[in-house]
């Protein structure tokens, strides 16, 4: 079957009782298809969850008959689909009765009521509240479906929550997601919430605390005092402070009466969930409580009515940076809308409740969780010792930052007394949920958040509190969406980092200053609050008489306002363009060439943006070269001009393992050659140029191509305008080439006669937004069938690698995986002269995918069509990066592959890509405009942190939404095309000659603050099973081959992964010696964490060992308490047997694995040299191992 076969077929799930007109849907797969990818088509156009294992999908004919094959699938016209489980229309619960429906079962606690549900029913659990359908749920697996906003889910309000939105009104958190008013409050608030914001608060922040603490001295250590009122008015005068420059006055003493607002908000709080159990009627009779009620939303509204007339009519009515207030009173959208002051009244009052009531409750309960763990309050109290945090001093945002224990604390308070014990979502469109329950459009749902964080399935012992659970490696064994107390995606509360941030502001100076006492019996909450309240908590407040000392350096104490630098704006980029520009009318320039050599498209992006700047400076010539074009090859020399400047040669190259790289081949050859003619001193006479190099510090051959060139071109005669640059791959290249280039410029223009604007950049990024044109884009009309066709099949390559088997080679308990996978080759094309397809220790190079999960949110988040088609105009790609997809998409192609086959969306965000959105957002938010401005400057020390908390596109997006507007042509300029990921075929083409096998680490970074991150290509192979991938062999044998002589013995050192080029080894020589060739001694040092969980291919190596293949097999484990942890210590174990095989034989070395480990073996070698007598310093031994890399018995193959 043609690669290009298509079959389309009918699907409706069984059960369907309409017809199948009605109820079928229409997929198309292609000839690479497998069952797997037909149940997710059919899962996807059926709306069975994503969360739903495809094993578990049932494929069948009408007559019931299970398909086996994906053969047998193409010959049916309609498949009927189904689950393990079956799909089941009635989802369990309690008996209804007429009117009240389910109420009897739940009440009067409804929390303690669904927990009862769900132990009786399971984890969806169908209930009937006063003739309303709620079907709610404690799984984190139908958790993740009901939360996240999608076709099948959204957020409607309704039950509780049409209470509160009588004095909520259209205030985030009481309308509905698809309200335009909600979309544009939504946006338009987000900056105040941004990082650099939250960071601006900490200054008040801090100084509430401390009036809070003054006023908590006037009690007497033996009175009882009711923490949360405390909290409470804490809690509340900071959001009305900072929000809103209005001040309660609730912390003047321990006597001043609460104000009437938060009176009227607490009887109206209590008061909604009173009527979300009453008949309706009964809410429209003339009764003292609803007229209360009512009384107390008036009262609210004339307050902030007030506060805002007065902020509106004060000199400060335009300062959008002022507080909360201001930025809503000014802020615009790209379309020049605001918010109406009904809104704001509306979100005013939203925030005053959610901004306090939050963080009013963790507070308390934390310190109620602290009496009750007193060795959990010490490691509190000494992290706070430690960080150097004191009472009566604001803290560092850097301190609090440190808090890492206390965030453990706070997360645990959070779960064990979420403030929202229920989040309501509505279900859009029929979909099936895990457990195989279909739920109907229309249906009201329920997240029930208190009864999934006490699910002792999700969090054994769920009543005991424990912080280390919210330990990385605990918190990456369960769902994201395990813990849910801010809700999650557009839902989540935006108040999540303010709140958190205030917490451990308070917590670390009320610990400081006070113990808090309480030896009562166990606290509750009251059922009848909306939020989760410690009900009649009453403390002893004493002095701190306890306080450690640090047990590490405090962090430095100087409190530097965190508001002083807000709005600062960063030179602007156009302005220095301009002022170069304009005074190269009557300056000489010289010709300048721009010459790069590149493995991966790193250094021709350099090289292609220093060419755009330098036409935006005024150069009238200027050449963008692969090196092997540079003409000077073909001429034979440089002709130094008579008259006039000579020219300006700048050569940005990469280096592959020393080797020039692929571009860079024939002038590689061309230096070497004429460095040793006669005369070649004279070859570049009085040439200028400049070198930056691309390189990664983990290999031992950093820059030594570009060395070699810089070092050449002096050799030739040529004169150095500027010092050679060195960019490191494994830390911020960026900004290595960002100020080396910087500088460059400086030098440059200053030589060349143009004064430079005082306090500019020469920055490539941060120009690269007003040097040029967009990229336009022409959309396909869909009634162009050929080029719609030619869109959807355009996947940047050719599928010619077909995925044949797939395991994990890890044992149950690592943490970790590794994927044994072999992929038939025949279609590619070879890598060897010998007559195989390959040889043992070359690359397969395979082209990932993404995510389509990923591919799905970027489009939604930019409001693009997945499956609209459009072409780049080839006219509008001047100076566009050669890495963009711009540059790379040829010819008609779809959004979706677009995003899915070229994009790398898994990369940090680059600073050309800020620049452009700093750009575009310039009118519609232009506080983050300049903050991406600052973060691309060379000398900026925020883009690595920035990139921490960035770490992807979608990152990005999730903390700045406004970063949600982008037009595609901007999109497929500012990103990147993702890159080929070269493994180490782990087999030998004597044993496989038509499969590669690969030995692949699946990538699973998890940080610090709990988020997860994959690897692209590693996440990529281990999902795919039986389709194909795109993949080219690629030659090691120049560095990394086996002896020609299968005679010389060989010793291979490996750490993890590092062992797949040597599993092809030893296969050859196991062939070898079966057909009875001489195969010399073969040795393997190989390095592991543990022999029951990480040994990979463990049988195999032992039983080559066995039969004489391997003569010596070492294997170091470095988590079994062992003195021999590493490989380096098993080489010095056997340090005679190595040295023997070395210098007795001549036997080649061969290190595979990452760059720690080699740097770690190859001074092991050094110090066998010195120990043998063969060097006796460490510069003589490093001669020796240099002569060994020099006759290609040293070989490495190395990763960062």
């Amino acid at each position: 079957m043609s690669e290009n076969t298509t079959t389309s077929l009918i699907v409706v799930l069984e059960g369907s009782t309409d017809n199948i007109e009605t109820n079928g849907k229409i997929i198309v797969f292609g000839s690479g298809a497998n069952l797997n990818t037909v149940r997710g088509l059919a899962a996807e156009k059926l709306g069975i969850a994503g969360t739903i294992p495809l094993e578990d999908i049932i494929l069948r004919t009408p007559s019931g008959r299970i398909l086996e094959g994906i053969d047998d699938v193409r010959n049916q016209q309609v498949v009927h689909v189904g689950l393990q489980e079956h799909i089941k229309d009635i989802i369990p619960g309690p008996r209804k009765y007429p009117f009240v429906g389910s109420v009897r079962e739940i009440l009067p606690d409804m929390t303690k009521g669904w927990m009862k549900m769900f132990r009786l029913y399971g984890p969806l659990v169908n209930i009937n509240f006063l003739g309303t359908e709620v079907y709610g749920t404690n799984d984190p697996a139908i958790v993740e479906l009901f939360a996240k906003e999608s076709e099948y889910f959204t957020k409607k309000i309704g039950l509780g929550l049409d209470e509160i939105k009588a004095f909520g009104g259209s205030g985030l958190f009481t309308t509905d997601s698809d309200d335009a008013e909600w979309k544009l409050a939504h946006k338009l608030l987000m900056p105040a919430f941004s990082p650099r914001a939250i960071k601006a608060y900490l200054e008040d922040m801090g100084h509430i605390a401390m009036e809070t603490i003054k006023t908590l001295e006037e009690y007497k250590p033996e009175e009882p005092v009711e923490i949360l009122d405390w909290t409470t008015r804490l809690t509340f005068e900071t959001i009305g402070r900072i929000g809103f420059g209005y001040n309660f006055g609730l912390l003047e003493s321990r006597d001043t009466p609460l104000h009437p607002f938060i009176e009227a908000m607490a009887y109206c709080l209590v008061h909604a969930i009173e009527r979300t159990k009453q008949m309706q009627f009964i809410k429209k009779l003339p009764l003292e409580q609803n007229k209360k009620f009512d009384r107390s939303i008036k009262l609210m509204n004339d307050i902030v009515d007030q506060v805002i007339k007065e902020r509106k009519e004060s000199p400060e009515a335009t300062d959008k940076n002022k507080d909360l207030l201001g930025f809503m009173l000014n802020a615009r959208d790209e379309h020049n809308l605001s918010l109406t002051d009904e809104n704001i009244r509306y979100q005013v009052v939203t925030f005053l409740i959610a901004g306090h009531d939050t963080t009013a409750n963790t507070l308390a309960w934390l310190i109620y969780e602290l009496t009750r763990n007193p060795e959990i309050e010490q490691q509190m109290l000494q992290e706070i010792a430690n960080v150097g945090i004191t009472h009566d001093k604001v803290p560092t945002y850097e301190q609090v930052s440190e808090l890492k224990y206390m965030h453990r604390c706070l997360k645990e308070t959070l779960r064990k007394h979420p403030p929202l014990r229920v989040l309501g979502k509505y279900c859009k469109k029929d979909c099936i949920v895990p457990g195989g329950y279909r739920l109907k459009e229309g249906s009201r749902c329920s997240i029930n958040v208190y009864g999934m964080h006490h699910n002792p399935e999700v969090y054994p012992e769920p009543e005991k509190f424990d912080p280390e659970r919210f330990t990385p490696e605990e918190e990456q064994k369960r769902s994201r969406f395990a813990w849910l107390p801010f809700s999650t995606g557009p839902r989540s509360c935006i108040g999540m980092a303010f709140a958190l941030q205030e917490a451990k502001v308070v917590m670390a100076m009320f610990l400081h200053r006070f113990k808090f006492v309480y030896d009562g019996p166990e606290i509750e909450f009251d059922p009848n609050m909306p939020t989760t309240k410690p009900d009649h908590f009453y403390v002893n407040i004493q002095p701190r008489t306890d306080f450690p000392e640090p047990s590490a350096t405090p962090l430095k104490t100087t409190t530097e306002s965190s508001k002083s630098n807000y709005g600062a704006k960063p030179p602007n980029p156009e302005s220095m363009v301009q002022h170069i520009a304009s005074q190269t009318r009557s300056a000489e320039l010289p010709s300048v060439t721009f010459l790069f050599g590149t493995q991966t498209g790193t250094a021709q992006d350099y090289a292609s943006q220093m060419a755009s700047q330098a036409r935006a400076f005024g150069f009238k010539n200027v050449k963008l070269l692969d090196m092997d074009d540079w003409e000077v090859l073909n001429a034979g020399k440089y002709e130094t001009k008579k008259n006039g400047l000579q020219d300006l040669v700048v050569i940005i190259t990469a280096t592959y393992n020393g080797q020039p790289p692929d571009h860079a081949e024939k002038f590689d050859k061309f230096i070497s050659a004429k460095a040793d003619e006669e005369g070649h001193q004279e070859l570049l006479h009085k040439l200028k140029y400049a070198v930056f190099g691309v390189g990664n510090k983990n290999w031992r051959t950093y820059q030594a191509f570009p060395r070699k060139v810089s070092s050449s071109f002096l050799d030739f005669g040529a004169e150095q305008l500027f010092l050679t640059g060195e960019g490191n791959a494994d830390k911020d290249i960026d900004a290595d080439f960002n100020e080396w280039c910087a500088h460059f410029w400086m030098t440059a223009l200053s030589q060349y006669g143009l004064t430079i604007p005082e306090n500019q950049s020469m920055v490539p990024s941060a120009s690269a937004s007003v040097e040029k044109e967009p990229v336009k884009i022409n959309f396909i009309s869909p009634t162009d069938d050929s080029k719609w066709e030619l869109g959807q099949s355009n996947c940047n390559g050719e599928y010619n690698a077909q995925l044949l088997l797939n395991k994990e080679l890890q044992q149950p308990g690592s943490g970790r995986s590794t994927r044994h996978i072999e992929l038939d080759i025949t279609s590619l094309a070879s890598s060897s002269n010998n007559g195989q397809l390959y040889e043992a220790g070359d690359h397969l190079e395979v082209m990932p995918e993404n995510d389509p999960k990923t591919v799905q949110a970027v489009a939604l988040n930019f409001g693009w069509v997945l499956d609209s088609v459009f072409e780049v105009d080839p006219e509008s790609l001047k100076d566009v990066s050669p890495r963009s997809l711009a540059a790379c998409i040829r010819g008609p192609c779809t959004v979706k592959n677009a995003l899915t086959y070229y994009a790398d969306l898994t990369s940090p965000p680059s600073r050309t890509m800020l620049s452009i959105f700093a750009e575009q957002l310039s009118k519609t938010s232009p506080e983050t405009a300049d903050a991406f401005r600052q973060l691309i400057m060379p000398d900026s020390v925020d883009y690595p942190v920035f990139i921490e908390k960035n770490r992807t596109l979608l990152e990005l997006q999730k903390n700045y939404p406004q970063v949600n507007q982008l037009e595609l042509g901007q999109f497929l300029s500012a990103v990147g095309v993702m890159q080929p990921r070269r493994y180490s075929i782990a087999s030998s083409p004597l044993l496989h000659p038509n499969r590669a096998h690969l030995t692949v680490g699946v990538v699973h970074d998890v940080l610090k603050d709990g988020r997860e991150f994959y690897g692209l290509t590693s996440s990529y192979l281990a999902r795919a099973l039986g389709k194909n991938v795109r993949a080219s062999l690629k030659s090691s044998k120049s560095s990394f081959g086996l002896p020609s002589d299968p005679s010389v013995p060989i010793i291979m050192i490996a750490a993890g992964t590092g062992l797949s080029p040597f599993r092809g080894f030893i296969q050859e020589r196991a062939y070898q010696k079966q057909e009875g060739k001489d195969v010399g001694k073969s040795v393997l040092f190989f390095g592991c964490r543990r022999h029951d969980q990480d040994f990979i291919y463990a049988d195999e190596l032992n039983g080559y060992a066995d039969s004489g293949v391997l003569s010596s097999l070492h294997v170091a484990f470095s988590r079994q308490n062992e003195p021999i942890k590493y490989v380096q210590h098993q080489l010095l174990a056997n340090a005679t047997e190595v040295w023997r095989l070395v210098e007795g034989s001549n036997a080649s070395i061969y290190v595979c694995g990452a760059g720690t480990m080699s740097r770690d073996v190859r001074r092991t070698f050094a110090n066998m040299a010195k120990s043998f007598g063969k060097a006796s310093t460490d510069e003589e031994a490093e001669t020796y191992i240099q002569k060994l890399l020099d006759e290609g018995r040293y070989n490495e193959d190395v990763w960062g």
